[in-house]
């Protein structure tokens, strides 16, 4: 079949559809083209996700007027289907050469099962992710499902992951994901597919702005790679950023078609510009404490009120100091918090993706599970989340900086993966690429007091806290080391998405790094103040 070269990839004609007698889609007509995203714009109830649906091959959305015609390059051996430029290519499945078919979608049911396998679809708020399993797991699959070669799998889910600003969780299990994290390892199982086609309904819409931008770089990258989308929004900002035509649909009907920014701009003068709220870094609580008490009796001392009715809450990527002099009940407090102690009465509550986990009592049944086991308790599975930089640390001597980051720490990935990652993580508190490779093969003893204190610091980040605890990090530092070291910190909550509780009695420091401090003194707290540094 010979058709000209300006050939839509995708001919939507005539397309109607009533849903319980209700008209949903009236008459609407538009050519996708190859390699040329479309948006779908439009307010709730427009038709963007009937019509998003439809071009999925959804049984429940057949048109009941109209037709939609994919044209694609198909192999008559295998039933292999490629967008419609390869056709006259080898089959990159079977190596018979692939020719170029006119489907029609609906009316060819056959056909259309064939198709269907090349287009996928993220829809907004289903996440459909196999939740017991980890974030890296859930890429593999599908790696493994689209028959990716097995030996690549690793690096491409790696980057896939790294795409979608999710490396710092590939080993975190998708349920204690949060919705915006969720949709984002939705996205890589949907890349890693590698469809001609990708239908994205509102693919940012539970993002913050950052996050969306990243998103958004992600989706156009993989554009470039030859895969065709279609997005829809009712923020006319994603629509404009990542798509070229734009068609406005109201109440089921086509209102305009054409560039882009002048649908976007029509658009926003009839409807008025949607606001989005201000991108605030600090997210929703991930830290409740409510009316924490430690206590305990001592022989030489009586009863010690360690940590004296304290109640706190700590934001989600807020780096939150502890400030107070030696026996202040800093340490115990942070102690319950890592599950390393219970405490006597009240609560302390970790939010796990969408969950809240009381983690206070854990330590009372001496049950402890270590980082990376498969099939933690509800309770313990916060505590993989959590990790403690204790007062007391050391490199292991003997060992090189990539193998105190891997092996030394249970680190239990391939070897290759484990590389990518610990450059990342290095990278992500403040070393160039080039530092990074420079600094794998030597031993504590060549590296300054400021590299070791921040490779100590990467052990901690290597294990994917979504909370990290740093016990009196700076000790006896000089300034320009603690300079560093507070960068690093900066660096690993801009780059990795972590929550920082900072135990001190360094006010300097305290003061460089932290966005609030808490001091306590006698076990409780005498007043919590933000710090403009932050």
């Amino acid at each position: 079949m010979e058709m000209g070269e300006n050939e839509p990839f995708v001919k939507i004609c005539d397309i109607g559809m009533e849903f319980e007698g209700k008209e949903v889609l009236k008459n609407v007509s538009v050519d996708i083209r190859e390699g040329e995203p479309l948006g779908l714009l439009g307010r709730s109830g427009s038709g963007k996700s009937v019509l998003l649906h439809m071009l999925r091959g959804t049984e429940e959305y057949a048109p009941t007027s109209g037709e939609i015609i994919f044209r694609v390059a198909m192999c008559p051996s295998c039933d292999w289907v490629e967008p419609p430029s390869k056709a006259g290519d080898t089959c990159s499945k079977c190596g018979a050469k692939l020719e170029l078919e006119e489907v029609n979608y609906w009316k060819d049911e056959e056909a259309r099962k064939k198709v269907k396998k090349a287009v996928a679809i993220m829809l907004q708020r289903t996440f459909g992710l196999y939740g017991d399993d980890t974030v890296m797991y859930n890429v593999l699959q599908a790696l493994e499902s689209r028959k990716y070669p097995a030996d690549k799998r690793f690096r491409r889910a790696y980057g896939l992951l790294k795409a979608v600003k999710m490396i710092h969780r590939i080993t975190f299990p998708a349920s204690d994901l949060s919705g915006g994290e969720k949709q984002r390892v939705v996205l890589a199982r949907q890349l890693a597919l590698d469809p001609m086609l990708l239908l994205a309904d509102e693919p940012t819409g539970t993002l913050d702005f950052e996050t969306a931008k990243l998103v958004h770089k992600a989706l156009k990258e993989s554009m470039k790679a030859g895969m065709t989308m279609v997005v829809t929004s009712h923020w006319p900002y994603v629509i404009e950023e990542l798509t070229e035509k734009t068609l406005w649909l109201d109440h089921g009907e086509v209102v305009k078609y054409g560039d882009s920014k002048t649908v976007v701009d029509e658009f926003k003068k009839q409807v008025g510009e949607i606001e989005r709220g201000e991108y605030v870094k600090l997210g929703e609580p991930k830290i409740k404490i409510d009316h924490c008490k430690k206590y305990y009796y001592s022989v030489w001392r009586g009863m010690v009120k360690a940590v004296d009715d304290v109640s706190l809450t700590i934001y989600e990527n807020e780096i939150f100091g502890l400030l107070g002099k030696s026996g202040s009940g800093k340490t115990s407090l942070a102690r319950i918090i890592t599950q390393i102690d219970a405490l006597t009465d009240g609560s302390i509550k970790i939010r796990a993706g969408e969950r809240w986990i009381e983690v206070g009592r854990v330590a009372e049944t001496g049950v402890w599970i270590a980082w990376g086991a498969t099939t933690p308790g509800v309770g313990e599975q916060a505590a993989t989340h959590v990790t403690m930089l204790h007062q007391e640390y050391s490199l292991y001597p003997e060992k090189t900086i990539l193998e105190n980051l891997t092996s030394c720490i249970g680190l239990q990935v391939p070897e290759e993966l484990a590389r990518m990652k610990v450059l990342f993580i290095l990278q992500g508190i403040g070393f160039s690429e080039e530092e990074a490779v420079e600094i794998l093969p030597k031993d504590h003893t060549q590296l300054s007091a400021g590299e070791r204190q921040r490779i100590v610091l990467a052990q901690v980040l290597m294990k994917e806290p979504a909370i990290a605890i740093l016990d009196e990090p700076t000790g006896t530092m000089d300034p320009i080391t603690k300079k560093f070291v507070a960068e690093a910190i900066r660096a690993a909550r801009e780059n990795l998405g972590i929550t920082f509780l900072v135990v001190s009695h360094d006010l300097d420091f305290v003061e460089m790094v932290c966005d609030r401090v808490a001091h306590m003194k006698d076990g409780k707290i005498t007043k919590v103040e933000e710090l403009k540094a932050a």
